[in-house]
């Protein structure tokens, strides 16, 4: 009994140990439990802030950095990765993460995307190299490959700038910075640009200091009589193109050289030694320009030559008066003297008129229906912006449910002079690309192939809208659009026009349709090429389609104006960010789909509604601007120049990307100098004398004639015998 009674505390334990194994294996999940959080920051920059549960770091060389966290429930609200500068030249922000942070409890590193501004500056230098002081400059205008554009006026020149060197993207592998650079579009000086638009590349990431070259050219001005080869005037008068009047007087040698005059157009009068007029002249290179005086002499000459004219015709019709100077001219024969001047100057006078060009408007004359550029009236967006593009009119497609057509025509899509048009008039209003809607038939296969070429040499960029549904709006095998992928992806994942990012974008249309595991294994082999977008409506679509690369919502029923829109947007796009994707937000005009069977009206409201909608996607924080549409004229979103609307609404857009509908032509080193600006002034001299002298003498002359028609010229003697036998 003593034994069994020692038996009895071991055999207790042991049934205890049994009872209690159950409760180990249902312990706290480990995501619930203290760990290390790793981080990876993208770009890898030091010194960047991170802060959660009281605990904080900063990213080492190699961009990581470690920070204990209590658990791993809720990190999205705990985290904090600060804003911060990490250097005396730059500054860093978040700007996506990648995937969960629920991640870190498995020992994964976690990527952070982050964006970087940085401090810049710039001088001036002319062709040579030699400094160009900033004060000579007025305003400088840059532009960002992602479409932003900074104006610098004043004191603004002469400091610093902060400008956006790089942004995150989703890539194949992960996340990836993307360095922005910039392009200097105007600096103006004395009223003209003195750069080529765009012909100058900075990137901040690589230069700091940017040395912009203008520029300004070496123009000897001189001045000689009209009809005599000698010297005219005492200098010149010099109109800047900003009305600033400048006098510079010949040097002994007749010339006055200006070595740094900024490339525009001016004009030039010469001062002393007679009548000159003002004359327009481009200066694009090194020359020299030669000025015309109509001095006394040459005004007594015309005079002269205008007079023989006159007295020659009045000859003309007086025979009798040719008597007297076929007498004259008998003894000049005799004596042997040169003929009359006035034969002389009216022949001079008669090439010279025969030798007159055509009247030509100055440059400054404003174009018929162009209105002058305004100030944008909502900052421009600093992304992509692209418009939905459709490939799918036949002639028979105008036929059907269609209530405005476009001033082109009822096209086909075929047409490619048509989408050369189309591209062209796109870029003209700030558009990036189109989407263009495709899916793989024979037909539209050989109009994406025309429209990539076209856009090739636009230097236009495009992605694919995949039509993943058929007309009447039911999904594709799975299968289908796993081979479609495929195709469009061995054709053009390497092609650059599909480079708006790093991996070419298809937006998978229907991809809500089929189960978070179906997109999933349809889309894998694909994203080694590609970016697949999906269309989600919805935050929790967004959340269950984690395996895609972002999100475009096509939502052209929405009124901005009406709806709570933005605030869907701005719930969408941070899903979507939230899982490190790309996000393509939608702007639209208008909607009216009543003529296929809708009830939905968005009215146009003369541009407010695609003003509204512009706002609210900008404030969603896209990676791209999506356009809904270019050419869909059956729901009535289009922004294509129509009969109904004209441009109305391409100007709209174009206003709010800050681009001028009709921006006027660059000078360039190409540029012609010394254009005909109209008649020359001697010439201009010799027809006004001639009108004012001639017109008289012709209606003179006239009146004279019309006189002696109305005056009988027979013999009085027959008129009285023809007259007799009224009498009787």
């Amino acid at each position: 009994m003593s034994a069994a009674r020692r038996l009895l505390p071991p055999l207790i334990l042991v049934l205890l140990g049994v009872l209690l194994t159950p409760v180990a294996a249902t312990a706290a999940p480990r995501s619930a439990l203290p760990g290390t959080l790793h981080l990876q920051m993208v770009p890898p920059i030091r010194g960047v802030p991170v802060a959660v549960d009281g605990n904080t770091g900063r990213s080492d060389a190699k961009g990581r950095v470690n920070v204990r966290v209590r658990n791993f429930l809720g990190l999205d609200k705990r985290l904090t990765v600060g804003s911060a500068a990490v250097g005396v030249d730059r500054r860093v922000m978040l700007d996506r993460i990648r995937g969960s942070l629920d991640h870190g409890v498995r020992d994964r590193v976690v990527e952070v995307g982050l964006r970087t501004v940085r401090r810049v500056s710039w001088r001036y230098t002319d062709r040579f190299g030699s400094p160009v002081p900033t004060r000579r400059a007025t305003a400088m205008q840059l532009r960002s490959n992602t479409g932003e554009i900074i104006e610098l006026t004043g004191d603004q020149l002469t400091r610093p700038l902060w400008v956006a060197e790089s942004r995150t993207q989703q890539g194949p592998r992960g996340l990836a910075s993307k360095r922005l650079y910039y392009v200097v579009d105007a600096v103006m000086v004395d009223g003209t640009s003195v750069v080529n638009r765009a012909g100058q590349k900075f990137v901040p990431w690589d230069r700091q200091s940017w040395v912009v070259q203008l520029l300004f050219f070496k123009v000897s001005f001189t001045a000689s009589d009209m009809f005599f080869p000698r010297r005219a005037g005492s200098g010149i008068r010099l109109t800047r193109a900003d009305g600033r009047v400048q006098h510079l007087g010949f040097a002994s040698d007749g010339t006055v050289l200006v070595p740094d005059l900024p490339r525009g157009t001016y004009t030039l009068t010469v001062r002393g030694g007679g009548l000159s007029f003002g004359r327009p002249v481009t200066i694009s290179r090194d020359q020299e320009v030669t000025l015309t005086v109509i001095s006394i002499v040459d005004l007594a000459l015309v005079a002269v030559g205008v007079l023989g004219v006159a007295v020659g015709l009045v000859l003309l019709g007086r025979p009798h008066l040719r008597r007297p100077l076929r007498a004259l001219r008998s003894a000049a024969r005799r004596r042997r003297r040169p003929r009359a001047a006035a034969g002389l100057v009216l022949v001079l006078v008669t090439v010279a008129a025969a030798s007159l060009p055509a009247a030509r408007a100055p440059a400054a004359s404003v174009r018929s229906g162009s209105r002058p550029a305004a100030a944008p009236a909502t900052p421009p967006a600093p992304v992509p912006v692209l418009a939905y593009y459709y490939i799918w009119f036949n002639p028979s497609s105008w036929n059907r449910a269609k209530i405005d057509y476009p001033v082109l025509g009822r096209y086909s899509s075929d047409d490619e002079e048509i989408m050369r048009r189309h591209v062209r008039m796109a870029k003209a209003a700030g558009i990036t690309g189109f989407l263009v809607s495709w899916k793989h038939t024979v037909q539209l296969d050989e109009r994406l192939a025309a429209l990539v070429e076209v856009a090739r040499a636009e230097s236009f960029r495009l992605g694919i809208v995949y039509q993943g549904i058929d007309f009447s709006r039911k999904p594709l095998p799975l299968a289908t659009v796993r081979t479609d992928l495929a195709v469009f992806a061995e054709r053009y994942a390497a092609d650059p026009v599909f480079g708006i990012f790093d991996q070419p974008v298809v937006i998978w249309n229907g991809s809500d349709r089929y189960s978070a595991a179906e997109v999933a294994d349809t889309v894998r082999q694909a994203q080694e090429k590609l970016q697949v977008l999906g269309t989600a409506k919805s935050v929790s679509v967004v959340n269950s389609q984690s395996s895609l690369d972002g999100q475009a919502y096509y939502w052209s029923s929405a009124d901005p104006l009406a709806d709570r829109s933005r605030d869907k947007l701005t719930a969408m796009s941070r899903a979507v960010h939230l899982r490190g994707g790309l996000w393509i937000a939608p702007v639209s005009p208008g909607f009216d789909a009543r003529q296929i069977g809708g009830r939905r009206e968005v009215p146009r409201r003369d541009g407010e509604t695609l003003r509204a909608s512009f706002a609210a996607a900008q404030l969603s924080q896209p990676d791209a601007l999506g356009v809904i549409s270019w050419n869909e004229f059956t729901e009535n979103t289009y922004v294509e120049p129509s009969e109904q609307w004209g441009s109305r609404y391409l100007l709209v857009l174009a206003d709010l990307l800050g681009v001028a509908p009709n921006p006027d032509a660059q000078l360039d080193s190409s540029t012609a100098d010394g254009d005909d600006w109209g008649l020359p002034a001697w010439a201009a001299l010799t027809l006004t004398v001639g009108v004012v002298v001639l017109v008289p003498l012709w209606l003179y002359r006239r009146r004279r004639r019309a006189r002696a028609a109305a005056t009988p010229s027979t013999p009085s003697g027959a008129a009285r015998s023809e007259e007799a036998p009224l009498h009787h």
